[in-house]
């Protein structure tokens, strides 16, 4: 591949620096390993193309890190097993690894992984996912001594789906209380809770069921007395006709029984739809929660955008998105119950400096390229100075790193001050079609980085990145599960 140019070559890194009291703010991370480029801050998507059935946990060094289903990109680089991503604000991600490089010895031939959930404990960090296996699915566990890996396989299922009696054991989820462990799992015949052993490597107990064959993907929160189960319903991936949901119930009992507002049963017809598909986005589904350093929650999730339905490879494009959870009279209410419409509301967390990219050209770029120019603001913080460096660089499809786009500067700023860059890249003509990435970064250059922002641009001649049909393994296996 010819190796494309950025904005160095295109007549400068940057241009019209200044100062200013107070700018706009937005972003988050890091370049080391870069592969799947994130959107601006300014709007959903926060991850692209793919970032499926995401689970978020919140490291010991304040970062943030997402798990994502296995799913071949279309960027050349095959069928990955779970993707790992991480952010510092919750909207600009990086991609960080693979969970597994190689497929562990008891998974079956031409399978692959899904629907990862991750907790944290004093031993490191624990992985669930789903394994589907004809009629027999299975849960899988792989373990890690930080959130970034490196995985280490149980090498055998915590359970399938003939020893708990249960079908559709599919889509884990974890409550660990400090004490016990009960996984919730179900996909369309019925969604269960089964408690584990200690350990967390097998089951312990009788499953017990919680919501009925309409639904897959549980979640579960505590609030004010009550376990809240989140779950999606409809199948996922049928394209532009997708009609995936997300409803819950609540329950005074981790194990039910789960009720919506009006009384109904989740075993039994019942659900409050809080989250539903809209003209621009379809589909949207398997969400987890998190909570900023305001203490204000957000669901995160996968989308369909409906104007750009399949993957190169074929697939399912499913896009990682954000909204915020307002709580209404004891009940999660999101914007008016379709994807993007909280907003432009954005988490917030405490971090030691802002950085964000804004695209100032169009991020959509003919078969013959072109230049995507953005604005950098780095901003500290109102009751803190801001001393360090920022550069900038930019990420092909597949992964590779061009030229830097901004060499280390050296920035020191006084409380609420804002630097403000400009910076370009160039994708020429011959360059290969799909995602780029331009990153700004905030720290010490070849160290730490406390901050990242980031803008994406895709290169498209309109026929060549659509993708043929699924392949019969993929169709296969989600015919098993879904």
């Amino acid at each position: 591949m010819r190796k494309f140019e950025t904005g160095k070559n295109a007549g400068g890194t940057h241009a019209a620096r200044r100062h200013v009291r107070r700018g706009s703010a937005a972003a988050a991370a890091l370049l080391a390993c870069l592969i799947a480029p994130a959107p601006s801050a300014a709007a959903n998507p926060i991850v692209e193309p793919v970032a499926a059935d995401p689970s978020i946990v919140r490291a010991s060094d304040g970062a943030y890190y997402m798990y994502t289903t296995g799913d071949d990109w279309g960027d050349g680089q095959g069928l990955r097993g779970m993707s790992v991503f991480t952010s510092f604000d919750l909207t600009d991600w990086k991609f960080v690894d693979d969970v597994f490089s190689e497929i562990p010895g008891w998974h079956p031939a031409d399978n692959y992984v899904w629907a990862p959930h991750v907790i944290e404990s004093d031993s490191g960090y624990s992985l669930y996912y789903a394994l589907p296996d004809g009629a027999n699915p299975c849960i899988g566990l792989a373990t890690a001594p930080g959130p970034a890996g490196p995985w280490t396989d149980l090498g055998r299922p915590v359970f399938c789906a003939e020893d708990v009696g249960v079908q559709g054991t599919i889509d884990p989820f974890v409550w660990d209380d400090g004490t016990t462990k009960t996984m919730f799992v179900g996909n369309f015949k019925g969604v269960y809770a089964i408690p584990l052993n200690a350990e967390g490597t097998a089951p312990a107990g009788e499953p017990v069921r919680v919501a009925d064959e309409r639904f897959e993907g549980p979640h579960v929160e505590y609030r004010d007395g009550y376990y809240y189960l989140f779950l999606s319903s409809g199948h996922c991936c049928n394209g532009a006709d997708t009609a995936y949901r997300v409803l819950v119930g609540r329950s005074e009992s981790l194990t039910g029984p789960y009720v919506d507002r009006k009384g109904d049963d989740l075993d039994g017809g019942g659900g409050a739809l809080i989250l539903a598909g809209s003209d621009p986005w379809a589909g949207p589904g398997h969400n987890t929660v998190v909570t900023d350093d305001a203490g204000d929650d957000w669901i995160v999730y996968h989308a369909i955008p409906r104007d750009n339905l399949q993957l190169p490879s074929g697939a399912q494009r499913r896009e990682g998105m954000i909204d915020r959870i307002v709580w209404a009279n004891g009940w999660p209410e999101i914007g008016d119950g379709s994807p993007s419409s909280t907003r432009p509301a954005v988490p917030r967390t405490d971090l030691p400096v802002r950085v964000s990219l804004t695209a100032d050209t169009s991020t959509k770029l003919p078969a013959s390229g072109g230049v995507i120019e953005a604005t950098l603001l780095v901003e500290a913080p109102d009751d803190a100075p801001y001393t360090g460096q920022v550069w900038a660089g930019a990420v092909r499809p597949n992964g590779e790193e061009g030229e830097p786009v901004l060499d280390p500067i050296d920035v020191d700023l006084a409380a609420g001050e804002t630097l403000e860059e400009r910076i370009a890249f160039t994708v020429s003509d011959g360059a290969a079609n799909g995602t780029y990435g331009l990153y700004a970064f905030a720290g010490t250059h070849g160290g730490e980085i406390v901050e990242f922002g980031t803008v994406t641009a895709r290169k498209s001649d309109g026929l060549s990145d659509v993708g043929e049909p699924v392949d019969v393994m993929t169709l296969r296996v989600r015919e098993t599960a879904r």
